[in-house]
């Protein structure tokens, strides 16, 4: 079996969705696992096989944990080999069988689908779908017409004048390394994402590559971003102009998107705002949001529209995206607004191209995210419309922070909180109650990690647990006095009020309530200080030479036995909380630190938690042993 040139490592910390899926082949408790059965195993990989094939293609790793841990399998030779078979023996017609790769000394099993141009079937078990992080069964007929309306339809999947000598190597790089297949030449990438098309002994360039790829930008008269900075709330003409327009950005639309995010976050104000129950000084609208309506309008606009361009318009009070090209027919303004996930993409190509790139994800989590940032930021809704011509979202910078909502910040106090345990408890009181699914739906965080957040604030007397099974929710707790009841006429300030002396008395009063919190936080800080149990900070400048020398030789993705060692010596410094290790050690994602290295350091006895009953305790933190000297 020759295993294809193929590197997982961007696929490590990348969660499931349109393109991607992982399973672990194995089940049951912590500490006694057993082997999945193998044809449990294998109808699933036929399955999720056929799903990708009939939709834009994927990849699926079998030997992952739902927490990004690599197990591995434990499967015979014989067995296993029937298992990387399954495509070809479960499936018409036949896909493309599986590989192993090695990944932290574990095998895994790997199936990397192309997108099919005619429906895949389970043989005996219908024709599924890949749809955002879910898969669906469809019709022969639903998936027939979806592959014709992308290829009949839409502007990227054209034949372009172009040929390979006009496309940028270097970002052809960048998107095979993003894709794992760094070892593909480029025109064994652009072939692999359908990018291009053999034709005799030659290749012919899609639209798509085109846009994607071309060093002097695309064949096309509007596939550029035009940015507005508008002087007041509304556009005005003759002598009272007051719009004022940044040069054109063009090129690539990889080039495009990038110096857009850039231009418009060096124009964004940064005002002082409540986040979590702390005062910070933010951008005016949330990153995520306002990159992920840009971006999505750069991504999804309809190409065939060549008459106008993607604009955003900065008004005094809201930001204004407007792209060509309304909804894909198969997908409705109602679904959206749902809040959702999500997914149809009128550019496949494209989109699966950017997600190599790094420049998109595509969990179909961007409406909900960005509905829950701005109500976590105090703003008010986006507003999202759609007509045949253009589709558009705005974004209103004018705080709705009502009386309620200072009351209840102020019943916090000085409670360290983070930033999503504040949106849980903001859900919990805007509307009496909160649960799982809601903090999924909101936050983006999975089952177990929003159950693990839910109950640490639960064990905190911040939430209340009302048990009932799959119903269960939470309300607030005894450790949240309640607050006064709030006249009506004082509930909130509209998004769209007029009213800026009221907007003005707010801001003042915001002011003062951040004052106060900051007069607590010190006062806070002289008690822990009196009482001898304050935490002094531990950054990289202020390690011992020799250790701040071990840290920086690290580089990234070290293996355990370079990073267990050093882990070891930090945590004989002081006690370290994961977010505190990570930040030291440079790691984006605290909670894979835990389940990859601090945890298994704490059950072979390298380590031991401060709070060892309650491991998900908000005040963790850990210390090193003496066996880990020893080894």
């Amino acid at each position: 079996m020759t295993t294809p040139r193929f590197d997982l490592t961007p696929f490590l910390d990348m969660d499931e969705g349109q393109h991607f899926e992982r399973k672990s082949l194995y089940e049951g408790l912590e500490g006694s696992k057993r082997s999945r059965d193998r044809r449990t195993v294998r109808d699933q990989v036929a399955e999720y096989v056929a799903a990708f094939a009939n939709a834009e293609g994927g990849v699926l790793v079998l030997g992952i944990e739902d927490d990004g841990s690599v197990t591995g399998h434990s499967l015979p030779s014989k067995a296993l080999a029937t298992l990387l078979s399954t495509p070809r023996a479960r499936l018409q017609p036949v896909q493309p069988e599986g590989f192993v790769a090695q990944v932290h000394g574990q095998e895994v099993l790997v199936f990397d689908v192309p997108a099919s141009d005619v429906p895949v079937q389970v043989i005996g078990d219908g024709f599924p779908m890949r749809m955002s992080a879910k898969t669906v069964q469809a019709s022969e007929s639903q998936i027939n017409a979806l592959k014709f309306r992308s290829l009949a339809e839409s502007w990227e999947a054209r034949p372009s004048p172009l040929t390979l000598e006009h496309l940028d190597t270097d970002l052809l790089t960048r998107a095979r390394a993003g894709s794992g297949y760094v070892g593909l030449t480029d025109v064994e990438y652009l072939l692999k994402r359908k990018l291009a098309d053999r034709r005799g002994s030659g290749i012919v360039l899609r639209r798509s590559a085109e846009l994607l790829f071309a060093k002097d930008g695309p064949d096309h008269p509007n596939a550029s971003v035009r940015v507005f900075r508008v002087i007041g709330t509304e556009r005005r003409f003759g002598h009272e102009h007051n719009v004022e327009e940044r040069p054109r950005i063009e090129g690539s639309i990889v080039h495009v998107a990038e110096e857009a995010v850039a231009l418009i976050g060096s124009l964004l104000r940064r005002p002082s705002r409540l986040v979590g129950n702390r005062f910070r000084e933010v951008p005016e609208y949330p990153e995520f949001s306002w990159k992920e309506a840009l971006l999505n309008a750069i991504a999804h606009r309809d190409y065939a529209v060549e008459g106008t361009t993607t604009e955003v318009w900065l008004f005094e009070d809201r930001m204004e995206v407007v792209s060509p090209g309304g909804l894909m027919p198969s997908l409705t303004l109602d679904e959206l607004l749902s809040l959702q996930r999500v997914h149809a993409s009128r550019n496949p190509r494209l989109v699966r191209a950017l997600v190599d790139l790094g420049l998109v994800r595509d969990q179909g989590e961007g409406i909900p995210r960005m509905f829950a940032e701005m109500e976590g930021l105090f703003l008010p809704q986006p507003t999202i419309t759609s007509s045949k011509r253009a589709f558009s979202v705005v974004l209103s910078n004018t705080p709705t922070f009502s009386a309620a909502d200072r009351a209840f910040v102020a019943s916090i106090g000085s409670a360290e909180l983070t930033d999503l345990e504040f949106r849980a408890l903001l859900e919990a009181h805007r509307h009496k109650r909160v649960d799982n699914a809601r903090m999924r739906r909101i936050a983006g965080l999975d089952t177990l990690e929003a159950s693990r957040m839910l109950g640490g604030l639960r064990d905190r007397d911040l939430l209340e647990l009302h048990a009932a099974g799959a119903a269960s929710y939470y309300t607030l707790g005894r450790a949240i006095p309640s607050t006064r009841p709030v006249a009506e006429s004082e509930a909130s300030y509209s998004a769209h009020g007029t009213d800026r002396d009221q907007l003005s008395e707010d801001r003042r009063e915001l002011d003062t309530d951040r004052d106060q919190l900051d007069a607590d936080r010190d006062q806070l800080r002289s008690v822990r200080g009196q009482l001898g149990v304050g935490r002094s900070e531990l950054g990289l400048g202020s390690l011992p030479a020799a250790l701040r020398d071990e840290v920086e030789a690290l580089g990234t993705r070290p293996r355990k036995e370079r990073l267990w060692p050093v882990i070891h010596s930090l945590c004989s410094l002081q006690p370290l909380r994961s977010s505190e290790i990570a930040s030291l050690l440079g790691f984006k994602r605290p909670k894979l630190l835990v389940n990859r290295h601090l945890k298994p350091m704490c059950d072979q006895g390298q380590l031991e938690r401060t709070h060892p009953d309650t491991p998900n305790h908000p005040d963790q933190a850990y210390r090193a042993t003496t066996q880990g000297e020893d080894e």
